[in-house]
């Protein structure tokens, strides 16, 4: 038998480390030698992580060592001083958490003082049957303070060896982590974030370890505990990782999770291969996936049989022979029945039956009813997995069902698309996922399983029609028409149900917040296919008429007012989820004694390959002055190298749109 086993802590150490605990001297609490403290809360100093894996009772465990040192630079910071860690568990076995110290260092009048971590203040805490926390907060915490912990967990559990983040939400000095992985167990390296690594190295070595086996009879009942104690030998695989001057993670508009964009990595086990000419694959299949979940009780179940809903979904069949049609009443069928409960699930957590007696349900039970009533009326119809945005990205080559919490359903079409269907919003015209799914691919549970687009075909869309009158004493009023087309009327949608209209009307004042709104109004609210459309009738101040020169900033008055690309760079994709489009319209009528020396000049921007294109054009006929702008992102995600050009488009288009028209007056 050929058999790898840790290296233990002799090939983990191998190299210098880059921290020992309580090596702590008055240099490091100096911030100004940290090239990221400037304005931050905290700074971790240093975090540094090994795991390894060895011989145990019976098996192999895996053995992870962290040292973690923080300076403290201001009162908000000082929550760096409580820690969290996390343990799995299943049934009886648990991780064991070993080994655990903490300190906290200040100097007070040049001299180090000390205060080490009580064991009796560590608490625990049961999250849920798979995890539980250990928690404990460094007492004699202040400004300028050095907290520092350091932890081992050793864990049977060899699928589970530990990730790591790089990136937290303070700066970063220094993070490493270095991990022994023996041959017989191969693991999948799944590399989360933007930034790139200061160290990354990759190396075989010999590996060695101890292995002992308790001696059982034929019943499994312990013999003796001497047992039989082994010595392994083979080769392992050795990584190191570092990044440095890791910049603190911050939430900017237009992301998803920020599980995916925290520089880290994470581990499967893939492989255990104790024989060579017998591998035992760990991970499983998208096969295998779609044939266990046909079977399970809560989720296969829901999609066979009949129920209260089988005989009116066949009505509905001979109604609408349409297939688009006809699904779209069977989503409303399945709506008026059940309502959502809000909760994301992969799964049904209770009975069909119950679900239509409460008439509630989570995104499971819902859309796996959806798929199980759309077939009894005579639809093909599949159930699509989905991670939600709030959940993270999707690994395509990593076959594992905890990547998804929810469920779609797909109809196929006779022109060779699918129609995506999702019955928990009311406010979404059929064929609209919510916008919470709008998150790369989706995985088709059916025996030809295959990856299905969840890009949608509706843009989010804005239309505005202004039209202005001006009168010879500088009183300007008009009438403005928005409409929210696509992924705009859902938003709209959504926060009219939120709001009630009067409230939704009642805030549109902060919008227009120069003018006096008469007249508010919102129609085809719930003719879900078509855009809501919102109608203001409003007046502005009247300008200063003594003057031979007016400045009218007119379209600030019916544009947004701040760009929502704030940062001058960004190391993370701008993820929209849509194609995005904004249309403008406006026309000015002038009256005798104003007229336009000059016109605005007419613009067109575009970004590189065509991604997004800016335009504005100016015209004047008949004393009327028309302005029409055009804003159109034509791609869903724009990588962080395309952020300067994504962001200068907005930037240029927002200056456009607030500069003054310049009137003459004539006496």
């Amino acid at each position: 038998m050929a058999v790898l086993l840790t290296l233990g802590a002799l090939t983990a150490r191998a190299q210098n480390e880059p921290i020992k605990y309580g090596k702590v001297d008055a240099k490091l609490f100096d911030p100004a030698q940290y090239p990221t403290a400037a304005g931050a809360p905290a700074v971790v100093l240093c975090d540094y992580g090994t795991s390894r894996i060895e011989g145990a009772d019976d098996g192999f465990r895996v053995v992870f060592e962290r040292v973690t040192r923080i300076l403290v630079l201001t009162k908000a910071g000082y929550e760096q001083a409580t820690v969290q860690i996390p343990l799995y568990r299943r049934e009886a076995d648990e991780e064991k958490l070993v080994n655990l110290r903490g300190a906290t260092y200040n100097l007070v009048g040049g001299k180090l003082e000390k205060q080490e971590l009580d064991s009796k203040t560590v608490f625990g805490e049961r999250l849920d049957e798979h995890r539980s926390l250990r928690k404990f907060t460094l007492p004699g915490v202040r400004e300028g303070s050095i907290v520092e912990y350091a932890y081992t967990i050793k864990s049977d559990f060899v699928f589970n060896l530990q990730d790591w983040r790089f990136q937290r939400d303070i700066p970063v000095e220094w993070s490493e982590y270095r991990a022994v992985m023996p041959s017989f167990y191969q693991y999948k390296q799944i590399q989360r974030g933007f930034l790139p690594y200061k160290i990354q190295e990759t190396t075989v070595v010999p590996y060695h370890t101890t292995y002992h086996a308790s001696t059982k009879d034929g019943y499994g009942t312990l013999l003796t505990e001497s047992g039989n104690t082994s010595m392994l030998t083979t080769q392992a695989i050795r990584c190191r990782w570092a990044m440095e001057h890791v910049p603190a993670f911050h939430d900017e508009p237009y992301m998803t999770t920020a599980r995916d964009y925290l520089a880290g990595i994470d581990f499967e086990l893939d492989l255990i291969q104790f024989d060579p000419a017998r591998p035992h694959p760990v991970t499983s299949t998208w096969e295998k996936i779609s044939a266990e979940l046909t079977k399970d009780e809560q989720f296969g179940a829901w999609i066979n049989g009949r129920t209260a809903l089988s005989a009116p979904a066949e009505a509905l069949a001979r109604t609408y022979p349409d297939p688009a049609t006809r699904a779209a009443a069977v989503r409303t069928l399945v709506q008026r029945a059940v309502r959502y409960s809000g909760e994301e699930r992969l799964y049904a957590d209770q009975p069909l039956r119950r679900v239509l007696e409460q008439q509630r349900g989570n995104a499971a039970e819902i859309n796996l009813l959806l798929v199980r009533t759309l077939s009894d009326a005579g639809l093909p119809c599949w159930p699509v997995l989905v991670s939600t945005r709030g959940h993270g990205r999707v690994f395509t080559d990593l076959p594992l069902i905890s990547q998804f919490n929810y469920v779609v359903a797909a109809v196929p079409l006779a022109n060779g698309s699918e129609l995506l269907l999702d019955a928990t919003e009311p406010t979404a015209a059929a064929g609209t996922l919510p916008a919470r799914c709008l998150n790369g691919q989706g995985r088709l549970v059916a025996a030809n399983g295959r990856w299905v687009s969840l890009v949608p075909s509706q843009k989010h869309a804005r239309v505005t029609n202004a039209r202005f009158s001006l009168d010879e004493q500088g009183r300007l009023q008009g009438t403005v028409r928005r409409e929210y087309v696509g992924y705009a009327a859902l938003a709209e949608r959504n926060q009219l149900a939120e709001l009630g209209e009067k409230a939704y009307l009642g805030a549109l004042q902060k919008q227009y917040v120069d003018c006096q709104l008469r007249r508010t109004a919102l129609a085809q609210v719930d003719s879900l296919s078509k855009p809501l459309v919102l109608d203001v009738d409003l007046s502005l101040p009247a300008l200063e008429t003594g003057a031979a020169q007016v400045y009218l900033p007119l379209l600030q008055f019916v544009t947004d007012r701040q760009n929502p690309l704030q940062p001058d760079s960004r190391i993370y994709p701008v993820d929209f989820g849509t194609l995005h489009e904004d249309v403008l319209s406006v026309a000015l009528a002038l009256p005798k004694g104003y007229r336009m020396d000059e016109l605005p000049k007419n613009v067109v921007l575009s970004l590189p390959n065509g991604d997004g294109r800016y335009s504005f054009e100016a015209a004047l006929r008949d004393n009327v002055l028309y302005l029409t702008s055009r804003l159109q992102l034509r791609k869903t995600q724009y990588q962080p190298g395309e952020y300067p050009g994504l962001r200068e488009l907005f930037t240029r288009a927002l200056a456009k749109h607030q500069e003054p028209l310049v009137l003459h007056r004539t006496p």
